[in-house]
């Protein structure tokens, strides 16, 4: 599973950060990606989910 995140999309609202702080933290006014998950990692799926501006992309 690869993470990423579209900083031209992001406005930082802190829902990763919040549902997977092991995967993502705000940094300035983007989120970033600090370490890619293992195995099916759920909780980056309910992020990716609920972003509201779809900045974060599972593959």
């Amino acid at each position: 599973m690869t993470v990423t995140v579209d900083a031209s999309r992001c406005i930082a609202c802190g829902m990763c950060a919040y549902a997977a702080p092991e995967v993502f933290r705000i940094v300035g006014r983007t989120s970033t990606v600090i370490a890619q998950p293992e195995g099916k990692a759920p909780k980056v799926r309910d992020a990716a989910n609920g972003c509201p501006v779809n900045a974060i992309r599972v593959s």
